[in-house]
């Protein structure tokens, strides 16, 4: 009897420490648990989310008067390149209108990221409404080889994005909108983007990026540096990118290609 519960002991304690990176992140995101602690916490989150939120307002607004509307100049109607650097033209963005413009766009992409123990797929695909306006959908597969066999957990996300600054040599864009993560969790929550690109020189391009998912009383978070090499419609890059899924981190560098339409 003795041994069968050392036994029974030891396998359990053996299956809480053998648990998946994956494993732990669906744990903490599944947590809908409405304690008073658990409350203070995700009142605080929604607080700070809110006051953040009204702090770059605010910021942004007082940097564009204060340094854009000076140095870059006044945000004007702009039109859309067919592709980066188009005909040595610099960037996405046209101030003055020729025949090959277009007042939409259509890119996909899909990166890699590769991690020790955790690896993670994404695809990519934003449409340009018209030059203001974008819709972007986004999947991210996270895989795991764990003791206990093979482990999934996808982001799925829907945002429109405005794009604030549309300049030759940059663009400045925020959004909001909503998150899926499947795998067990199966809970949809809001989420909101802000994001970046600089031209520099032909044929390189900078991307940066930050999108927080809120999901139950946890949240996903996801930062994005890329260096972009672009080749007429086609965009090779790499970069490191780094995401907070409830309380595990999967970081890690990336490999991707882009195209345009």
């Amino acid at each position: 009897m003795k041994n069968f519960l050392f036994i029974a002991l030891f396998l359990s304690s053996f299956m809480m420490f053998s648990q998946g990176r994956l494993e732990k992140a669906k744990e903490s995101l599944s947590n809908d648990t409405e304690g008073s602690e658990t409350k203070s916490t995700f009142r605080k989150i929604s607080r700070n989310s809110k006051s953040n939120g009204f702090f770059v307002d605010v910021f942004a607004e007082l940097g564009y008067y204060a340094f854009y509307g000076i140095v870059v100049g006044r945000s004007e109607y702009r039109n859309i390149t067919p592709y980066p650097y188009y005909k040595n033209l610099r960037g996405e963005y046209l101030k003055t209108d020729f025949e090959q413009s277009k007042n939409s766009l259509f890119k996909i992409s899909a990166n890699q990221l590769f991690n020790r123990g955790v690896n993670a797929l994404e695809l990519n695909a934003n449409y340009r409404l018209i030059p203001i306006l974008g819709v972007e959908v986004s999947h991210l597969n996270f895989s795991e080889n764990s003791i206990q066999g093979k482990e999934y957990l996808d982001v799925s996300s829907f945002l429109l994005k405005y794009y604030r600054v549309r300049e030759q040599n940059i663009s400045v864009w925020w959004g909001a909108g909503a998150s899926y993560v499947a795998n067990g969790v199966d809970t949809w929550g809001f989420a909101y983007t802000i994001g970046t690109e600089i031209f520099p020189a032909k044929p390189i391009s900078i991307h940066l990026s930050y999108k927080q998912s809120f999901i139950n009383f946890s949240n996903v978070n996801e930062f994005k540096v890329q260096l972009k090499y672009h080749i007429k419609k086609v965009a090779l890059f790499t970069g490191y990118h780094t995401n907070a899924i409830g309380s595990e981190n999967v970081n890690g560098v990336i490999f991707g290609a882009e195209y345009t339409f």
